[in-house]
């Protein structure tokens, strides 16, 4: 969708900063800069920006770079810039809007689209100097604003931001304030529009570390809007659902021929997640993905009928003929906007507006819902994964739309991995290992979409660099993916030798740490639950020097159980994991908390050797 590419451009030349005052931080740069957005009766606006950027070092000079993004929804009127050497006040250089630079912006996945930016990269050799900056950009509708946000850079000490909104009372407009001052005015114009405005000054400087929701930020949207010739609402999220589903009314019509297809694929079955499973599995072996991203395209789906004629569409295209395939046979399904990208955060649930970048489909199975990636040739039916998993979104009908939240697949059934390993010893220390590993839910997602990204070799590289068994040579390696309903599962099998599993003396017996690392990426869904064996086989007559007894922890965010025991000349040890972690936990607590588990009973394992009379 086009907010996709707004979310990307915002990305380039805004940086997430941190808020945290700190008089070690250094300065690159210092900024002053106004912003004025004037709102038409026509629902276009015009966006005027001055800025001073006063440039320290050579860090700073992308702070005063400037990039303005265009497609045929926004257009550059002016553009003017000049650099002043501030120990004389003498003009270095100037630069007009035939001194832009213009290219393609290119997001990676898109296809089809019309986004372009010009650009303007300042260069000095001398410092500091005072970079000037004027640009005026027409927008033709008011369906979306950029956050404004008074700190653009990190690294940068504000002095001033000021940002003005003037508007027509009948259009209205919205807003959202986060962590600002307070210091806003409302006053109405002479000519009846209102104007508000907002001032931040000398606010703290930034480092990189930050967080969007720590931030200080002004979100904005409109109350009424036209995009195109489409006029809506965005009073609340009812009003916002109904719009989309008027833009692309009638757009789900399928050819007869097509139709008779999906009634001949489910002919016969009875159970209503099964003729959905057979439906999408369908889509997903014959429509490919390609993102489209033309004009008011970046928001309104391709027909059906063009979908199936040409056997692709982007996230809008293959969930609205879905959709209708669903219909089809009978199954309600819902066109949905969501927020999407990994570890992404939720949108502004208490300020409806088009926060939105992709499209995903909720079909209906008794009420409950069964969500599908129709971009996706490899998830299971009613599997989002952390794509788009655990956030509200805006579910699509004919009356309205209202908001619903994505499974987080947080559930222990959702984060399992069971490992089974036979290793068996030679007189020198080194092994035969056999591994046979079961995954389900996100793990076996994980290890799927691996190996579809992965060579067989790579996959071994993979699996060796994480293994925790060092000296390890695979000699087989297989793993077979399947999916149990909606829940992915997966099952390795790993075999291979390992050098210098042991270390032998004449008396002793030394086995170094064999147990498998959790890793955090493992339990960014908050639990995880590992249950895993290994059966070592030694030589005839080992005593243990070591305990036998049980160990087991219990914290707040996660248990362990480890046993051991020896039986018939083989150590059998198992261990078991459960791990559960909190929202309010940030990335350094979660990552102690893994140190903590992986160092649990991670130690060697010592044994005594039978004497010669023994023998």
């Amino acid at each position: 969708m086009t907010l996709t590419i707004l979310a990307i451009l915002a990305g380039l030349f805004t940086a997430h900063l941190d808020s945290l005052p700190s008089k070690e931080l250094p300065i690159y740069s210092h900024l002053t800069h106004t912003k004025e957005i004037v709102i038409d009766e026509d629902f276009g606006y015009t966006l005027k920006t001055q800025k001073t950027v006063t440039v320290l070092s050579p860090e700073g000079l992308p702070h005063a770079s400037v990039g303005i993004f265009y497609d045929k929804l926004v257009q550059i009127k002016n553009f003017s810039l000049e650099i002043i050497d501030p120990q004389n006040g003498k003009t270095i250089q100037k630069a007009k809007m035939k001194d832009l630079s213009d290219a393609e912006l290119f997001d990676g996945f898109s296809v089809f689209a019309d986004n372009r930016q010009k650009y303007y990269q300042v260069n000095s050799s001398i410092f500091p100097i005072e970079v000037h900056i004027e640009t005026e950009v027409y927008h033709q509708s008011n369906f979306s604003f950029q956050p404004w946000i008074p700190v653009e850079r990190a690294f940068q000490k504000l002095e001033e931001a000021e940002l003005k909104i003037s508007y027509p009372e009948s259009l209205g407009i919205r807003y959202k304030e986060q962590h600002l001052s307070g210091n806003r005015q409302e006053e109405t114009l002479p000519d009846g529009r209102v104007q508000l405005t907002w001032k931040e000054s000398e606010l703290p400087v930034q480092d990189l570390s930050i967080k969007e929701e720590d931030d200080h930020r002004l979100y904005i949207a409109p109350k009424e809007f036209k995009l195109d010739n489409f006029r809506g609402s965005m009073t609340d999220w009812s009003e916002l659902g109904l719009w989309k589903y008027k833009l692309n009314e009638g757009r789900d019509i399928l050819p007869e021929e097509f139709k008779a297809k999906i009634l001949e694929l489910v002919e016969g079955i009875e159970d209503p997640y099964e003729k959905i499973a057979v439906l999408y599995e369908y889509l997903q072996k014959n429509f490919r993905y390609v993102s489209i991203q033309l004009g008011i395209g970046g928001w309104q789906t391709m027909t059906a009928t063009d979908a199936v004629k040409y056997s692709y569409g982007d996230c809008k295209g293959l969930s609205n003929l879905m959709k209708a395939m669903l219909e089809t046979a009978g199954i309600p399904a819902y066109y949905t906007l969501v927020y999407a990208g990994e570890g992404e955060s939720d949108i502004h649930t208490d300020l409806p507006s088009n926060q939105f970048n992709h499209v995903i489909l909720r079909a209906e199975v008794d009420e409950q819902p069964v969500w599908l990636e129709c971009t996706s040739n490899s998830l299971p039916a009613g599997y989002l994964g952390s794509f788009t998993n655990d956030r509200h979104v805006l579910v699509v009908t004919p009356t309205g739309g209202y908001l619903a939240k994505t499974p987080g697949y947080q559930e222990d059934h959702w984060n399992r991995v069971e490992n089974e390993f036979h290793i068996s010893l030679d007189d020198r220390g080194d092994a035969q290992m056999t591994m046979k590993q079961h995954l389900e839910g996100n793990p076996a997602y994980t290890a799927t979409s691996l190996s579809r990204q992965l060579d067989s070799r790579q996959q071994r590289d993979y699996f060796n660099k994480y293994s925790a068994i060092s000296g390890l040579v695979i000699q087989d390696y297989e793993l077979n993916p399947d999916h149990l309903d909606s829940l992915p599962i997966a099952d390795r099998e790993v075999k291979g030798i390992i050098q210098k599993f042991a270390q032998t003396t004449a008396k002793r017996l030394l086995l170094k740490p064999f147990f498998t690392k959790i890793k955090l990426e493992e339990i960014g869904f908050k639990n995880f639950d590992l249950s895993e064996s290994y059966t070592i086989d030694l030589p005839s007559g080992v005593g243990s020097e070591f305990s036998l007894m049980p160990l087991e922890i219990k914290e707040e965010e996660y248990s362990i159980l480890i046993e051991n025991r020896l039986e018939n000349n083989q150590l059998i040890v198992s261990r078991k994991i459960k791990v559960s972690l909190s929202d309010s936990q940030d990335e350094e607590a979660k990552k102690l908390i893994v140190s903590k588990i992986n160092s649990v009973g991670n130690g060697a394992y010592h044994f005594t050797k039978p004497s010669l009379s023994q023998q």
